[in-house]
């Protein structure tokens, strides 16, 4: 398959991201890997030792415009143009009344929606210049519905996809596609912590990178992985709002071990 140019990848030091990164560069693609854990980036950039040369590695921060816009521009003057930017980084949490915690509200809404945002700022004056481009934004398929215990985390991945959605046909008339990419529950430090009442079936990171791989290849508008997630999640999205409650009223305090 032909390579998409430079990837420039933001959340690659760990999950679904340093998973990505690493099947990315062992296909031989050129990867710009931006993460705001040094440590997990240094173990990244380790184990693709031997494809160093096709790396570029910036520790960065993607809630600070200014320190994105840098690390973008240090990559590219040694790998070249971004071709495709990958916003992976993403944080989460549980949602647990009374403790409302207005405080992770906005670090998942920093971090999930305006780190997204500033990583697109960083590379898009080069792909409007070149007129091309691709945009692929991880959102989750918690932000098809305000789901219990998670309010937050649905709100930022909401936020996120309608935020994506809002920019696309004008992306579009500069050559600039958009892919939004929806994953189910994937066994990562943000999942692997849920205190669930039973057990829940996780994809592993590596499968959703293969997945997420494929969005990049293809441009497809959306895509939701796996299947079942996506059929059972569409069902809910769909599902009328009434009906939706009372599901939920029932489902959720069964869910967690913990109330919310």
């Amino acid at each position: 398959m032909r390579s998409p140019g430079v990837i420039l990848l933001t959340g690659a030091g760990n999950g679904i991201g340093r998973a990505t990164a690493i099947a990315l560069a062992r296909r031989g693609d050129r990867l710009g890997l931006i993460d705001r854990d040094e440590r997990a980036l240094a173990s990244v950039v380790e184990e693709l030792r031997s494809h160093r040369d096709a790396i570029a590695p910036r520790s960065a921060d993607v809630t600070d415009l200014s320190a994105m816009r840098g690390a973008a521009s240090e990559i590219e003057e040694v790998l070249g143009p971004v071709s495709v930017l990958v916003a992976c980084a993403g944080v989460g949490g549980l949602t647990l009344l009374p403790d409302l915690d207005p405080g992770a509200l906005r670090a998942m809404l920093d971090v999930n929606v305006v780190g997204v945002a500033n990583a697109i700022d960083a590379v898009l004056p080069g792909m409007i210049a070149r007129g091309a481009g691709h945009i692929v934004g991880v959102s989750s398929v918690a932000g098809y519905r305000g789901m219990p215990w998670m309010a937050a985390y649905s709100a930022s991945k909401a936020a996120l996809t309608t935020y994506l959605e809002g920019l696309r046909p004008a992306l579009k008339r500069r050559g600039i596609g958009v892919t939004t990419v929806y994953p189910g529950f994937v066994r990562t430090a943000m999942t692997e912590g849920t205190p669930f009442r039973r057990p829940v079936s996780m994809m592993e990171p590596e499968q959703a990178a293969r997945h997420l791989i494929r969005a990049i290849d293809r441009r497809p508008r959306d895509s939701t992985f796996p299947m079942g997630t996506a059929l059972g999640m569409g069902l809910l999205r769909r599902m009328p709002n009434r009906l939706y409650d009372q599901m939920m009223d029932r489902a959720g305090p069964e869910a967690l071990t913990v109330e919310f």
